[in-house]
Formats: structure tokens, C-alpha cells, sequence
């Protein structure tokens, strides 16, 4: 709006030149105020002009120009045959009068052709500009009456043009003050033409209707004028159709525009949200992750990444449906956000995981995620109620702060993943940091679930097998399985380090079927010379839990063409209690089958005397640490246990005898079987077959052969 406040400075030097001069004694024309008044014209076409910038096609703009001649054009050629000939043929003017009295119209008639550019161009029409646009048209006038007044002698100071010529301006400085303080309605189309830019656009439609009325005027009536003039108006009535038919396509493609803009916005939503809670989805959250690692790199601040897992969401989907559950997850969502700051981001990354990215944290970094992490456990465990059901859940959260855990948004995120996994394995409802040693577990244990789908494939898991000897005669009656495993990059691995391994990668039943492959080919080939031997297995309770786990036992038993007798099955009280009437159905059918099993660590758990009573059992196996607390404690326990056993009809197995005293008093006591390193230490399968020799074997009806 610079070239507009130059104009109007320009027109008011020009105004105050005049009034010097009229002071002075009369003003003569032309006069220094009409050097000042003709410069006016120059910065207000161009500030006319900014009006109409808009992003056009060249083609559009080409039209435009041309529309903008033929306008200027027949106007001009109107003032020409009013004014401006008469006044460049009077003789009476001088050449310095004549060129300023025909400069005055001519750049009007120019002004007039930007003022229809600006009418051309589709833009709405906004309060700066219709006031510049009435204040022009108001300038134009008042230098047209000048003209007219002056070519009849009869302007004369104080003249009621000279009041038109200051409203004009008045509404010129008003128009430039508004569009000085106008801001850009970023949610108006300013492509879209408004009524007025429509009429405008027939502009040159009637400039084209007045010359030919001029023409008609000016010439004689006969029929060849009539033929064009009638030619003519049917050009100009197709035209007014063409422009009618254009403007309603105009409409519906626009309308069919916004549609397009309105789904783009939709189609970009979804695209980085959740649709369930309406949070940020992965990509968007990685995205705004790695936007906040730069900003950290420069700012040379920490971030904070949270992983959250909510413990009980599955319980909630089996028991009440996905509805309920997903009711759960928008409370969650919407807890999450009041308990997080304006700058931070939240987002849902699976079924039942969110991840906080917090960027807002002061002082100490570490101290402030660990708040920020119990507000989010703190928000789970508050009770849900959600139609007339209430629902408590918990959450295992991991925090991992960046750059120092984490460069790039994956590392991160797994970093507070694998810190998460840890809080869960912790028992669950707490949170824990990121450390290097959670990362390199993750990495080993990522190592050995290779390593053991590789060894489960090639069959090249080995047994070892520790004797079970009957404390009444001392003779073997069975062997326990017991898994090993060489590594040759880790040694020997623990069972403890491949059982939980297993329960979590989803191999515990493959890892299941094959010890019990391995064991019952052994025991196959033992009672071959020793028909009462038996093998113990230890089952998980996830492989348990299976519905056709009786079956997998069975078809093992037929394909080695073995008796149950020849299988007892060891499970935890917990495993069986985890579906009491599950269990008890599944031990009724293994009892079918010939199949024993016994109750494993008894007396660590759940014990009680109902629950042994309840559940089909065979045999109790007194738990190593009540076996160890004799030595201190007395005998109490394990005789009471060995009375209450054999009171229900089931067979004592003593685990833990390291030493003779203890065998020699768990006999005493009334207990079965013994089992220890005492008696003797788990052994390789061949080791197991001298053994067998050593002690000789029966024959099928229980007499002594020789060795």
C-alpha cells in the first residue's frame, strides 16, 4: 500500500501548491499544483494494480489484459469524442494548456482501465477495496467536470468539485489505512468470484454493445446496418450464455474442489492418526520424534520417549468383548492427555501400547520422566466404569531419554520398548529406564531364540536323565528328563535362562512335544531289558493349557508303542489351579490313557488339602526345601505332607536328597521314591544304560535276570 500513500502525499502537495498560489493572487494553469497533480496518477495506478495480484494462469491473464484494453479502449474513444477533440482544436489554448487539459482525461480513461483490471481479476471484494474503488470513481468524475468546466470558462475555486475531489480522497487515505491493517482470510478462496466480479466480466461485453450503438448512431439506418446490428446482439446474447454456462461450471467445479480439499484433510487425518482414540499413529509419531531429536541435537536438551503397556487389556477383550475394550482404550487415551504437558505427544502404537514423547521436561532430566511416568501408571490404575461394569487395570511403562539412548526415532522407541518388556518381567505396575546391559540381554536372548528354533528344527536339544529309586528296596524305578543344551558361543545354557525363553517366543510347546519325543524313545529302549521303568517329564503350563495337549500325549505313547504307565506327567500346582475344572477333565483323561502325573513342588504353591483332593493325581513330590529344613527344622513337614499323601491313596517322590541321613529318614517317615544327587545326578542316556547293567534288570513278572 506504499504507492497508494504516495498518491494521495502527491495530490496533497499538489493541493497545497494550488493554495499557495491562490493566496498569492490567482493561481495560473497550468501552475507547479498540476506537475504535483499529474504525478498523483502514476503511484495510484500502480498501487491499483498490487490490488489485483493473483495467482493466475498465463492464459487467464492474457484474457484479462485484453478484456482491459477493449474497455480502456471504447472509453477512451467516448472521451475522445467529447472532450478531448474539441479541446486539442481550440485555439485559444496554448500547447502547454492544451497537453495538460487533455493529460487530466487520458490518464483518467488510463485509471479507469486499471480499475477494470482490478474488477477483472475475480477477486472478492473487500472493505479497502471497494472504498479505493468509489474513491477513484469519485477522482475520475471530479477531472471530468474539471475538463468540461474549464473548456465553458465556468470552474471557479471553491467550486462543489473541489468537494468531490476531497471525498475522493478522504476515501482513497481510508481505503489504504484499511488495507494497511487487512489480513488475509486464510479460509476464503479468493479464486472464487463474487456478483461483482461476475457483472464485471461483461464489461467488455458492453464496451463492445456502446461502440456498435456509436457506430448505428452515427451512420444511416438501412438494412446492412441492420443485418450487423443484429448479428452483433446475437454474438453479444451467446456471449452473455457462454458466460452464464461458464460461471455455473465454475461453481460445480469449485464445489467439487472444496469436496476434494475436505476428503484430502480427512484422507490426512487418518493417515496420521488412530481412528480408534484419535492419537498419533507410528508414522506420525516417528515423525514428530525425529523432528524433536534435531531440535535436541541443537538445543542440546533431552527428550523423553515412554512406552506404555496396559497389563490387563486381553482379560477385558476376552470377558466383556471388543467394544467394552475399546471404550477402555479412548478413556486411556483421553487419561493420558491430562496427565502429559501442552508440548507433548501422544501416540498409539498397537492394541493395547502407547508412547509419550515429552519434550517439555526441566531440571533433571531423568528425575522428571520417572514423574512423568508414574502420573501415567497412576492415571491406568484409577477405576474405568463403562456400562455398569468397573475395570482396574495396570501398566508396565519403559523410559528411554534421546539422543543418549536412542539417535534415530526406531532406536528410541525399542530402547523404551526393551525397558518396558523389563518393568513387565519385574511384575508388572512400575516402570524402569533404559540401560545398556537391558539392551544387551534383548540382544542374547534375541541370540539364543535363534539359536533354539535352529536347534528345535535340527533336533540337537539333548536329555539328561536323573534316576528315581524306590527308598524301599533301592532299586531304580524311573528317570526324570531334564533338557541341556550346549551353546558354543554361550556354554551350557540354563533350563531357567530356555524354559522362560520359550513361554515368551512361542516355542514352549514345540520345545514340549520334543522332550517328550526324546523321553519316551528312551524309555522305549530301557524297558526293553527293565519292563516297570517310567520316565518323568516336566510339562509347562502353557503347553497344559492346550486343548489338544491329551492328544499330543496319546498319539507320542501309540507312535512309540508304549503303556501310560510308562509316562508320569509333572505339573506345578499353579499350572493345574489356573482352570481347576479344565485340569480336572484333562487328568481324567490321561488317567484313561494309563498316564500318572504328579503334583510338582508341593507344598510351595497353592497347597491345601481341598485342592489335592479335588485333582486326579498319582503322585506328590515333596518340594527340595522342606527335604533340606530337616536338618534344622525337624521332620514335621515332610511327615505331615507324607501322612496326608498316602491318606489320599498317592505315592511320596522326595526331591532334594543330597545326603544318606536324609534318604535313610524320608524312608523311615513312610516316602516311596527318593530323588537326589545323593542317590544320583542327572547323566547322559548312555551313562543311564550302565546304570541298568549295573543293578541288573527284572523280568515281567518282577524276578531278578542277570545283567
Amino acid at each position: 500500500m506504499r504507492a497508494l500513500t504516495l498518491a494521495i502525499l502527491m495530490y496533497t502537495l499538489g493541493e497545497t501548491a494550488w493554495a499557495a498560489l491562490e493566496l498569492r493572487g490567482g493561481s495560473p494553469f497550468p501552475s507547479v499544483a498540476d506537475a504535483f497533480y499529474v504525478a498523483y496518477y502514476v503511484p495510484l495506478a500502480v498501487g491499483l494494480l498490487r490490488l489485483a495480484r493473483a495467482r493466475m494462469r498465463p492464459l487467464e491473464t492474457a484474457r484479462i489484459l485484453l478484456d482491459g484494453v477493449i474497455v480502456t479502449a471504447v472509453i477512451g474513444l467516448a472521451v475522445w469524442n467529447t472532450l478531448l477533440a474539441a479541446i486539442l482544436r481550440d485555439p485559444a489554448l496554448t500547447l502547454a494548456e492544451r497537453t495538460i487539459s487533455v493529460a487530466y482525461p487520458l490518464m483518467d480513461v488510463g485509471l479507469l482501465g486499471v480499475l477494470v483490471l482490478v474488477a477483472l481479476s475475480g477477486q472478492r471484494a473487500r472493505a479497502h477495496t471497494v472504498l479505493i474503488a468509489v474513491g477513484l470513481a469519485l477522482s475520475v468524475s471530479a477531472d471530468f467536470g474539471y475538463v468540461a468546466s474549464e473548456a465553458g470558462g465556468t470552474y471557479a475555486g471553491g467550486d462543489w468539485l473541489d468537494a468531490v475531489w476531497a471525498w475522493a480522497m478522504v476515501l482513497l487515505a481510508l481505503g489504504t489505512w484499511t488495507a494497511r491493517h487487512h489480513a488475509p482470510d486464510a479460509s476464503v478462496d479468493t479464486h472464487e468470484p463474487d456478483v461483482s466480479a461476475r457483472v464485471a466480466s461483461l464489461l467488455p461485453l458492453a464496451a463492445v454493445v456502446a461502440v456498435l450503438g456509436m457506430l448505428v448512431w452515427r451512420s444511416r439506418w438501412d438494412s446492412a446496418h441492420l443485418v450487423v446490428l443484429a448479428v452483433a446482439a446475437v454474438v453479444c446474447i451467446r456471449h452473455v450464455v457462454a458466460q452464464t454456462d461458464h460461471h455455473r461450471m465454475a461453481r460445480a467445479l469449485r464445489r467439487t474442489s472444496g469436496e476434494l480439499r475436505a476428503a484430502q484433510v480427512v484422507l490426512s487425518y487418518r493417515a496420521n492418526h488412530d481412528a480408534l482414540t484419535g492419537l498419533r499413529n507410528r508414522a506420525s509419531l516417528h515423525e514428530a520424534l525425529r523432528d524433536a531429536l534435531t531440535e535436541a541435537r541443537v538445543s542440546g536438551r533431552a527428550l523423553a520417549v515412554l512406552f506404555v503397556d496396559l497389563d490387563r487389556m486381553k482379560q477385558i477383550n476376552d470377558s466383556h468383548g471388543h467394544p467394552t475394550g475399546d471404550a477402555v482404550l479412548r478413556e486411556m487415551s483421553n487419561r493420558f492427555h491430562a496427565v502429559t504437558g501442552p508440548d507433548d505427544v501422544v501416540g498409539r502404537v498397537g492394541g493395547d501400547e502407547f508412547v509419550v514423547l515429552a519434550t517439555g521436561l526441566t531440571g533433571d532430566t531423568d528425575a522428571a520422566a520417572g514423574d512423568l511416568a508414574e502420573r501415567l501408571i497412576g492415571s491406568v490404575g484409577a477405576p474405568v466404569v463403562h456400562a455398569g461394569h468397573t475395570f482396574y487395570l495396570t501398566a508396565s511403562v519403559g523410559v528411554a531419554l534421546g539422543p543418549r539412548d536412542g539417535d534415530t526415532p526406531e532406536a528410541l522407541v525399542q530402547a523404551a520398548d526393551l525397558a518396558m518388556y523389563q518393568a513387565k518381567r519385574g511384575g508388572r505396575n512400575q516402570w524402569r529406564p533404559y540401560d545398556e546391559r537391558t539392551r544387551q540381554a534383548a540382544l542374547r536372548e534375541a541370540e539364543l531364540e535363534l539359536a533354539l528354533r535352529e536347534a528345535l528344527e535340527g533336533g540337537t536339544l539333548d536329555l539328561h536323565y536323573q534316576p528315581l529309586w524306590d527308598l524301599r528296596d533301592g532299586r531304580v524305578v524311573g528317570f526324570e528328563a531334564l533338557l541341556r543344551w550346549q551353546l558354543p558361543a554361550h556354554g551350557e545354557v540354563a533350563p531357567t535362562d530356555v524354559i522362560p525363553l520359550a513361554e515368551e517366543r512361542n516355542l514352549i510347546v514345540p520345545l514340549g512335544e520334543h522332550v517328550l519325543r526324546r523321553a519316551l524313545g528312551s524309555v522305549r529302549r530301557w524297558r526293553e531289558h527293565t519292563a516297570d521303568l517310567y520316565v518323568t517329564v516336566n510339562v509347562s503350563a502353557l503347553h497344559f493349557a492346550r486343548h489338544d495337549f491329551v492328544g499330543t500325549v496319546g498319539a507320542a505313547l501309540r507312535r512309540h508303542a508304549l503303556p501310560g504307565a510308562a509316562l508320569v506327567l509333572e505339573l506345578t500346582e499353579s499350572a493345574l489351579l489356573h482352570d481347576l475344572d479344565d485340569s480336572v477333565e484333562k487328568l481324567g483323561r490321561l488317567a484313561a490313557l494309563g498316564v500318572r502325573v504328579a503334583l510338582d513342588d508341593f507344598g510351595t504353591g497353592y497347597s491345601s488339602l481341598s485342592h489335592l483332593r479335588q485333582l486326579p493325581v498319582q503322585m506328590v513330590k515333596i518340594d527340595r526345601s522342606f527335604v533340606g529344613a530337616m536338618r534344622h527344622d525337624g521332620d514335621v513337614f515332610v511327615r505331615a505332607i507324607t501322612m496326608m499323601t498316602h491318606g489320599l491313596g498317592l505315592t511320596v517322590v522326595a526331591e532334594g536328597l543330597e545326603e544318606d541321613w536324609q534318604r535313610e529318614r524320608v524312608a523311615a517317615l513312610g516316602g516311596d521314591v527318593g530323588q537326589g544327587y545323593g542317590l544320583g545326578r542327572p547323566m547322559p542316556e548312555a551313562e543311564v544304560d550302565a546304570l541298568l547293567r549295573g543293578q541288573g534288570a527284572t523280568t515281567d513278572d518282577g524276578g531278578p535276570v542277570p545283567a
